[in-house]
């Protein structure tokens, strides 16, 4: 609650907090109770009323009748502790940058908060890490990511601007532990909704490529579940680490296999029938739809048409109809079951979708023979 002088009102009462949940005439009073536990070495609770709003008699006579409560006027000394994360950096930037532009909220992934900090943030970013740090006790780094993609591996470059220079953590989705190098893979503890949504649609005992794995929040669920997953990533450091969370979370080497291959040479090289394909890389995975045209070929043994979800980045403009257009450009071939997942938006005019299909039969048997294939 904000008080923004050293006088604050209190509503004692032991209704009041209940009353204030619901009632819209304590919404005009005040926005966000205060708990005040204990008070004069009682357990009574108390609520912080704004003294500047706190002029309509009748409004406030109102509330003391419903709710049985006393107002006492309280001398209190307001300290940096008393103020939220946000309330602190808001009163450090200038006027001029927008509320909605105050860092409130931000990504945790074990011990490392993960900020996105726009331009005009950055002169001021040491302190708003440390005001991070300081107003979360479980968070020991506070990082920044840069601008800058790693062209190869697509993960984000990122500095950290207060506390320790540690990436080295885990974190835990799903019941499933993960450790990383967080500068050094892709993770994002956002997209866990999404990770668990897929694994539950997969049936047990299905036969899983996961073409982009990372560090494996999709293929370590799918092989508890009991899957067959066959896992690739072409970071070496993604690799690692996934076979590190393979043996942490005790996963047999009979449900899951690791491999280290560019996604195109993976799905090239297996020779087994498979279920389905995951393509969890949005920024470029349809550009990959390439390898099913023909892959007959390539795998005989491939005996059913594999089912696909293909992540892609896309506009706010009718994203299911642009997403489904992304895949056809690539496989030259109507796709016209597929159906569209919108996941999450990335930014403003920006959709992060999940393509679901199943690969045309024209397509696995090189109908577009004649056509020039994509390279590398």
């Amino acid at each position: 609650a904000v008080v923004s002088t050293q006088s604050g009102h209190y509503g004692r009462g032991s209704k009041a907090m209940a009353f204030a949940k619901k009632n819209s005439l304590f919404s005009k009073l005040q926005k966000k109770p205060k708990l005040i536990f204990p008070y004069d070495s009682d357990k009574s609770k108390m609520c912080v009323l704004i003294p500047e709003v706190i002029v309509d008699s009748v409004l406030l006579n109102a509330f003391l009748s419903e709710t049985n409560s006393t107002i006492e006027k309280v001398p209190i000394n307001l300290n940096y502790e008393n103020w939220s994360a946000s309330q602190i950096i808001r009163s450090i930037l200038p006027d001029e940058i927008d509320d909605t532009d105050v860092v409130s909220g931000f990504e945790i992934v074990g011990h490392i908060a993960h900020l996105n900090l726009k331009k005009f943030h950055l002169p001021y970013s040491s302190i708003i890490g440390q005001v991070i740090l300081d107003k979360n006790p479980c968070i020991e780094s506070v990082v920044n990511k840069l601008d800058k993609i790693h062209s190869k591996y697509r993960f984000f470059e990122m500095e950290v601007i207060a506390g320790k220079h540690e990436y080295i953590t885990t974190t835990i989705e799903n019941k499933i532990s993960f450790h990383m190098d967080f500068s050094k893979v892709y993770w994002n503890s956002r997209l866990g909704t999404e990770h668990l949504r897929i694994v539950n649609l997969i049936e047990t005992q299905s036969t899983i490529l996961d073409m982009f794995c990372g560090i494996g929040p999709f293929a370590l669920p799918l092989a508890k579940k009991g899957c067959k997953v066959h896992a690739n990533d072409l970071n070496p450091d993604s690799f690692h680490y996934l076979e590190v969370n393979v043996k942490a979370n005790k996963i047999p080497p009979t449900k899951i296999t690791c491999y280290n291959l560019d996604g195109r040479d993976f799905v090239r090289s297996f020779r087994d029938s498979f279920d389905y394909v995951l393509m969890n890389l949005p920024a470029s995975a349809s550009e990959f739809l390439d390898v099913f045209i023909g892959l007959k070929e390539h795998n005989p043994a491939l005996s059913k048409s594999p089912t696909v979800f293909c992540y892609h980045f896309t506009g706010v403009d009718n994203p299911e109809v642009s997403s489904i257009e992304a895949v056809e450009k690539v496989l030259e071939h109507p796709i016209p079951d597929a159906t569209v997942h919108l996941v999450r938006k990335t930014a403003p005019k920006t959709w992060m979708t999940c393509v679901h299909f199943e690969v045309p039969q024209a397509v696995l048997d090189g109908g577009h023979k004649n056509k020039r294939q994509r390279t590398e």
